[in-house]
């Protein structure tokens, strides 16, 4: 097999240290598999075992804004951010105010402790899914992104 010149191994480790297979990285760029493996480990490359965790953290910044550019700065990105947060709790403490309003502490008939317990379990459901979507609630509620990687 002809050797290959250093740019398309540098993209054949981009490649692997982003997922992709030993076996699809030699069939694309016509090297032995073996070969890319004895390359991979005397370099010590990375396997895309990681990327995951990278992906999600980027992908939450260009969500909040914080992938800014030339003429935004990285603090008026993270106050933006900060600001829309807030308001999205401040609704959410809104809905709450207007479901005790609307029902009271505690409803006299069934009907309406029914109808009570079911918009309390929709107001739970939509504020659980937009807190994930925020990334209000820590860690655990990070989207969780899998790389499947081919072997």
């Amino acid at each position: 097999m002809p050797r290959l010149p250093l740019e398309k191994w540098a993209e054949i480790r981009a490649r692997r240290e982003t997922g992709a297979s030993f076996g699809t990285l030699a069939r694309e760029f016509g090297v032995s598999k073996t070969a890319i493996m004895k390359r991979a480990k005397a370099e010590g490359w990375g396997d895309g075992s990681d990327i995951a965790g990278l992906v999600r953290d980027r992908a939450m910044a260009k969500v909040a804004g914080l992938v800014a550019g030339p003429r935004q700065k990285r603090e008026e990105a993270l106050e933006q951010a900060a600001e829309s947060a807030a308001a999205l709790l401040e609704r959410q403490r809104n809905d709450w105010e207007a479901h005790r309003q609307r029902h009271g502490h505690l409803p006299e008939g069934f009907e309406d402790a029914k109808l009570a317990k079911i918009t309390a379990e929709m107001l739970i459901l939509r504020q659980k899914g937009e807190r994930a979507a925020w990334g209000l609630d820590g860690d655990a509620a990070r989207p969780q992104i899998t790389i499947v990687r081919e072997w």
